[in-house]
């Protein structure tokens, strides 16, 4: 009876120092070579999380044409964002194919996370799944990160026709709470 009362106990006491995003706000950056990879991720996660009452805005909306996304890492871009009630940034990119992959666990800067070069493409050829990753970002540090795998691809549509497929019940069981 001991041994199930203290179980009990333990198990309740790792939930109350758990703590998941809870996310309501973010600016979406996706790291990607191709500007039309960029803006199909980065808008299709937008168009996702906003029926959720999450309040989004795609990184392509504010940096320029030919600009980087390091603009959105200086103190300024940073203090306007804050001022309208956006702290969460949120780095979208490939980990990479056909594999199974690990969350990362390092301390990136923001900084560090968008200088960061894009190994691979949203999609590439005789691939049979894609493993995303999303860091998010507040106050310049990693806050939460999480892999989310795509399979049964064949072309670059069905990334995105099974992204927007699968991501919504991800998001709603880890982003949310």
């Amino acid at each position: 009876m001991r041994c199930l009362l203290f179980s009990v106990l333990v198990l309740v006491g790792f939930q109350c120092f758990a703590q998941g995003l809870k996310l309501k706000e973010c600016v979406v950056i996706a790291q990607f070579e191709k500007l039309e990879d960029r803006y199909a991720l980065e808008v299709n996660l937008c168009e996702i999380l906003n029926p959720m009452k999450v309040q989004t805005i795609p990184a392509t909306n504010i940096v320029k044409q030919g600009g980087t996304a390091l603009q959105l890492s200086s103190d300024s871009s940073m203090m306007s964002w804050k001022a309208k009630n956006i702290q969460t940034y949120c780095v979208v990119s490939v980990k990479g194919y056909d594999k199974k992959f690990k969350s990362s666990k390092s301390d990136i800067s923001f900084k560090d996370a968008l200088e960061r070069a894009t190994l691979y493409s949203l999609y590439k050829a005789d691939i049979s799944s894609v493993t995303f990753e999303f860091l998010f970002f507040r106050e310049g540090k990693v806050v939460y990160s999480d892999l989310l795998k795509i399979g049964n691809i064949g072309e670059r549509d069905d990334v995105v026709k099974r992204f927007r497929k699968k991501a919504p019940k991800h998001i709603a069981e880890h982003w949310l709470n």
